[in-house]
């Protein structure tokens, strides 16, 4: 069987991270999020970020839906979606995605209000989302 493909291509026609909430760090925070889908795929069996003709997988989109720098902390909350990889044909015959996770997100606190706080509270959330992510792609992936 072939590998199970995690598109991780973030360009402005495919956004798949959003980091709005972070301000002149969105694009930074955006970076850190798709280092960590490309690092935990990277290491997972069966998995991969290469492209091939005909790949079939999924794209994680993450997104922060919280963030608050206050005191000598940095809290962030993110949520995502596990979506299949090609879009399918919904039933008025347009691409559209098809959604495999639901409710679907983590928090973190670091210490520090630096924008390095910032990156390191939202790698570690993204780290343990992905985690539990790996699991439901398995297992969806053996229904298609």
């Amino acid at each position: 069987m072939a590998p199970i493909f995690v598109d991780t291509d973030h360009n402005p026609k495919n956004k798949l991270y959003d980091g709005g909430p972070a301000g002149q760090a969105a694009a930074k925070v955006e970076s850190k999020m798709q280092s960590v889908v490309k690092t935990i795929i990277g290491k997972t069996a069966g998995f991969t970020t290469t492209k091939a003709a005909n790949a079939k997988g999924y794209a994680i989109l993450l997104k922060i839906s919280k963030l608050e720098v206050a005191g000598h902390e940095t809290k962030c909350s993110l949520t995502g979606e596990i979506v299949r990889y090609p879009k399918g044909v919904t039933t008025k015959g347009a691409k559209g995605s098809e959604m495999v996770s639901l409710g679907w997100g983590g928090s973190a606190t670091a210490l520090g209000t630096s924008e390095g706080s910032i990156l390191d509270c939202v790698e570690g959330v993204a780290e343990s989302m992905l985690k539990k992510g790996i699991p439901v792609m398995n297992a969806d992936f053996l229904k298609r």
